[in-house]
Parts: C-alpha cells; structure tokens; sequence
C-alpha cells in the first residue's frame, strides 16, 4: 500500500513547503508547520480522493491520530480495509 502513502504526501505537499518526496513516514506535521487550517484542507482532499470519510472529531474514539504523515497513511489504509471488508 506504498502508493497511499505516496498520495497522501502528494497531498500534504501542497500545504507545505515540504515535497512530497521528502517525507517519511515519522515526518511530523507541527515539523511542516501545518496549521488546523492546513489540516481540515488535508483531511477533505484524502477524503475525495480515497472516497472515504475520515474520522476527524476529536470527541469521538474513532478519530484517526494526525502526529505524523505515517498515522495518516497508517489511518487510511485501516479505513480502506473496513470498507472493503464490510
């Protein structure tokens, strides 16, 4: 699944002043400066373009960690399973 990983920091880079391919997986987002802002932004496109909705409510359990560009490939992934499986 390296090419969600891929698209995700394709993403992330256009908030950032980050290339994509300069991210890893332990890249953190307050590291690129990324504002709530940015992070709404972020979440909506992945949303359009994975086709999924993201757990994005911080007063709900099943909200996905947003530390790092690897959480969110990490959170994605999961997400994109369930939906296959269900």
């Amino acid at each position: 699944m390296q090419d969600v990983f891929d698209e995700i920091t394709k993403i992330i880079a256009k908030h950032t002043t980050l290339a994509a391919e300069a991210m890893t997986p332990t890249t953190r987002l307050d590291e690129m400066d990324v504002q709530s802002l940015d992070l709404v932004e972020i979440v909506f496109e992945i949303e359009d373009k994975f086709k999924i909705d993201v757990p994005f409510n911080s007063n709900t359990e099943s909200r996905l960690e947003f530390a790092t560009v690897g959480q969110i490939a990490d959170g994605v992934r999961s997400i994109l399973a369930k939906s296959a499986a269900a």
